[in-house]
């Protein structure tokens, strides 16, 4: 990732403009989930746009047997389909005024620069997880529960698509860590009903758990990997759609989604001093452009989370 620089206020700013950028770029690359799961192009000097191809699928029945010492003489067409991203510009600004630098003891220009890049990689995550909603294929759906069969479901969408390795199952905090979320998967109650007879009372037994999965989410507090897929969470998605409670998770392969990077970078810090105002103007801008690539390779797995 590149970063254009305008150096218009650093030797006013405790700490130089340096290191603004960089904790902005640390705290972007530390908070963004999305952009290594997908497919991103930078685009060309001089252009604002990013083309991505979408090969069609070739089937066994196009390959066909041939005889010793003559010509094979049937093609088969490969189709492909253009998908562009233009790239627009995403900003965040904030000033800090003289006398509040003067009055605290904070280290303002760190503290900018780490919320300056937490802003702008929400942001593209936010703009990248809104694709999800858009996959025609779909698993679970409003008012269902997330369950083992949806994950197994989505890989066999997945394969039978030929999309390419390796999978991405990105789902919303409470798809994760809710009552009826991923690790509530992973384990069963500690405290249940002995027999069937009502006059039974709860009877404490061990904790249950799923293998490894509900190993490591006991002692780390999330899994890695479940079911083939390779696990994420991002706080961008929606966790209540059309209000009724369903959070609007996905699993995907890398070639679904497109992210058009900026010519002269994803992100760039700049800072300008207002002399009459006694201000430092702060100013983040993030250069993307976001596209579905290939509709077969992502699964929209819409769940209850209410």
């Amino acid at each position: 990732m590149a970063d254009a620089v305008s150096d218009t206020g650093a030797s006013r700013v405790k700490g130089g403009l340096g290191l603004i950028v960089g904790d902005a770029v640390v705290a972007f690359n530390k908070s963004n989930v999305m952009l290594p799961l997908v497919t991103a192009k930078q685009a060309v000097k001089g252009a604002l746009t990013v083309q991505f191809v979408d090969y069609t699928k070739i089937a066994a029945s196009d390959v066909g047997a041939a005889t010793d010492g003559t010509d094979y003489t049937t093609m088969t067409s490969i189709d492909t389909a253009a998908r562009q991203a233009a790239i627009t510009e995403h900003v965040i600004r904030t000033d800090v005024s003289d006398l509040a630098k003067m009055g605290s003891a904070e280290d303002y220009t760190g503290n900018v620069g780490q919320i300056l890049g937490n802003a702008v990689a929400a942001k593209l995550d936010d703009d990248l997880v809104e694709l999800g909603k858009a996959f025609s294929q779909t698993e679970c759906g409003a008012g269902t529960s997330l369950a083992l069969s949806h994950l197994f479901g989505s890989m066999r969408q997945l394969r039978a698509a030929g999309a390419p390795f390796p999978y991405n199952l990105v789902l919303s905090p409470k798809q994760v860590w809710g009552s009826k979320g991923l690790i509530s998967l992973t384990n069963n109650s500690a405290l249940d009903t002995a027999g069937s007879s009502t006059t039974d009372t709860a009877t404490a037994r061990p904790l249950g758990l799923l293998g490894t999965q509900g190993q490591e989410a006991l002692s780390t507090g999330f899994i890695g990997s479940m079911a083939g897929f390779n696990c994420y969470w991002s706080d961008q998605i929606d966790e209540n759609v059309s209000s009724g409670g369903d959070a609007a998770g996905f699993a995907f392969s890398k070639g679904a989604v497109g992210c058009a990077v900026g010519p002269e970078g994803l992100i760039r810090i700049e800072t300008e001093r207002n002399a009459s105002f006694r201000t430092t103007e702060y100013v983040a801008t993030g250069f993307w452009g976001e596209i579905e690539i290939h509709d077969g390779f992502g699964v929209y797995i819409l769940s209850d989370v209410s």
